[in-house]
């Protein structure tokens, strides 16, 4: 062979060529599946953002609901035994319990929280 460069590789004599004219370095052209590898992990992070934003949103909600069922069963301590009798026909009325076949009755309330 005549030429100084391996057979099968380009010669890197032109890139240098065209670099120079333009002034710029030749930044070589990424192949299909680094484009595709880079823009799913670019998707990834947009998703795992938007993932702990929504998480936190959800967190405080969370905590919020379980504030007004401490304050729930905190009011239904106090409550006496006609109260609790109101409250949990109020609660069968709301679940619908009594036009389902009376799934719930008084005699077993459904409490907010755990005996």
């Amino acid at each position: 062979m005549a030429s100084g460069a391996p057979r099968g590789t380009r010669s890197t004599d032109a890139a240098d060529a065209r670099s120079a004219i333009d002034g710029v370095a030749a930044r070589p052209a990424r192949a299909r599946n680094v484009r595709t590898i880079l823009r799913l992990e670019a998707q990834a992070q947009r998703l795992l953002a938007r993932y702990e934003r929504t998480l936190d949103v959800a967190t405080r909600a969370k905590a919020q609901a379980y504030t007004l069922l401490d304050e729930a069963h905190s009011l239904e301590c106090s409550l006496t035994a006609p109260q609790l009798e109101a409250l949990w026909r109020g609660r069968a009325d709301a679940a619908g319990a009594e036009s389902a076949g009376g799934a719930a009755s008084a005699a077993e309330p459904a409490t907010t929280t755990p005996a």
